[in-house]
């Protein structure tokens, strides 16, 4: 992999702790290449705090012991946080890149895959900021248009293109924000897990096979239990212990 996949070392003042901190620990054992436990140790910061960084180097930890569905579960993390991270998304797909499972979605058409790949790109915060921007626009024309600076069709026109724009920031925060609260994704950790037509192992309801790193929806869930929807629509229940929600 390429020199973005090491430890990428930030500074400690993020978490304003001491030197000897659980965060200095973990970078000292990453460097020293005990992965195992600087995997634990960022596992123990990350209940504390939630930064890209920091589930950057978890997921370069679990690469490092080849726990291939963990690292996948790190970067992804990350890159929800941060959606356009070069290093966590190139990472994210060399890794993904040796899950055994290879399931494509439906073709969609090309305007809404435009629009899936532009909403993925953006977090909520990002698109708070262009709203406001576009509000602060049209505040500026008012007052322009007050002071008779501008008028007629060019007022009008650029009135549209602005409202339009909010209108259509407004969708797509909603859209965004819909997505990240209904849909609860994971990520396969087991080596091997059956898929099953109902909640209870018995061999004969085993209907297909997944595999580490593979990403799923849960749709529902009971105790012990998940039911997990596939990118290309096939769905089945497995142990909740096989898999690591987003």
């Amino acid at each position: 992999m390429r020199g973005s996949m090491i430890l990428m070392i930030f500074s400690a003042s993020l978490f304003a702790q001491s030197p000897d901190s659980l965060f200095n620990r973990a970078n000292r054992y990453f460097e020293t290449e005990q992965f195992e436990a600087a995997a634990r140790a960022y596992e123990k910061l990350s209940a504390q705090v939630s930064h890209e960084d920091l589930y950057l180097n978890l997921g370069n930890a679990y690469f490092r012991i080849g726990n291939i569905g963990q690292a996948i579960w790190a970067y992804e993390k990350g890159s929800i946080l941060s959606p356009r991270d070069q290093d966590i998304n190139y990472n994210l797909n060399y890794v993904q890149a040796q899950v055994r499972d290879r399931i494509q979605p439906p073709d969609d058409f090309f305007l809404v895959a435009f629009y899936r790949a532009i909403i993925e790109k953006l977090t909520i915060l990002d698109l708070l900021t262009i709203g406001g921007i576009l509000f602060m626009g049209l505040g500026v024309l008012y007052m322009i248009r007050n002071n008779g600076f501008i008028f007629g069709k060019i007022d009008g026109l650029i009135q549209s293109v602005l409202i339009t724009a909010v209108i259509a920031t407004g969708w797509i925060m909603l859209d965004k924000y819909w997505a990240v609260s209904e849909d609860q994704a994971a990520i396969v950790i087991s080596s091997v897990v059956d898929v099953r037509s109902a909640p209870i192992a018995r061999g004969e309801n085993v209907v297909f096979r997944i595999h580490e790193g593979t990403k799923v929806d849960i749709s529902t869930s009971q105790p012990g239990w998940v039911e997990v929807i596939l990118l290309d629509g096939k769905k089945g229940w497995i142990p909740s212990e096989d898999v690591r929600t987003l």
